[in-house]
């Protein structure tokens, strides 16, 4: 644990459709001693709020999914017994094949999926990590998840304002799928997409 986190500062530009600017990835922590474990009080409610409400729009978007495809509960959990990851990703399919965008502004729409994705992996590391404090203030999370080369344990920091962030991107996330859910039960459920032509289809014929 001594070297935890392990490195100097280091930066990497960020992808497409991330947050802007470069974001440190490593940090070098040669003393030890300033490492302990547990977390204050008010980081583990604000823990336990983030990962509730994750699981409350995970189950929204699980709704969604069913209710655009017609799905009864039962045959719903069929196909969305996966990975959370690969259960958005599927939600994204079906909204951009069925024409129901998150929201109606495409740059809000594309935001929104990229923040989930970020949440997705704010709470795993927040679920499975260890939770530790620097100098009994700045809460890591310790957790061979992280990427880092062999021999060296990596950690990143989860002070309180990123832990309220993922709760409000989650509770932002539910109502939107509900809102899609509350669409698709009042209007009906969307056709489907037209199939594309086939060379038996009139425009192939001379």
């Amino acid at each position: 644990m001594a070297d935890l986190p392990p490195k100097n500062p280091r930066t990497k530009k960020p992808k497409p459709g991330s947050a802007k600017g470069n974001k440190i990835v490593q940090q070098n922590l040669s003393d030890a001693k300033r490492i302990s474990k547990g977390v204050p009080d008010k980081i583990k409610l604000a823990m336990a709020d983030a990962i509730m409400a994750f699981s409350d729009m995970e189950m929204s978007a699980e709704q969604f999914i069913w209710d655009l495809l017609g799905l009864s509960p039962d045959d719903g959990k069929l196909v969305t017994r996966i990975e959370t990851k690969d259960k958005i990703e599927l939600a994204k399919k079906f909204s951009e094949r069925y024409r129901l965008p998150l929201h109606p502004n495409e740059q809000t729409t594309a935001e929104a999926w990229t923040a989930i994705r970020n949440a997705i992996e704010a709470r795993n590391k927040m679920a499975h990590g260890v939770w530790m404090t620097i100098d009994l203030a700045t809460p890591i999370v310790v957790s061979y998840r992280i990427p880092i080369e062999l021999g060296r344990i990596n950690s990143e920091h989860f002070p309180l304002d990123r832990i309220e962030a993922v709760t409000r991107v989650c509770v932002k996330a539910k109502g939107l799928f509900d809102t899609l859910c509350v669409k698709i039960a009042t209007e009906g459920r969307p056709p489907p997409p037209p199939l594309p032509p086939t060379p038996n289809d009139a425009e192939f014929k001379g």
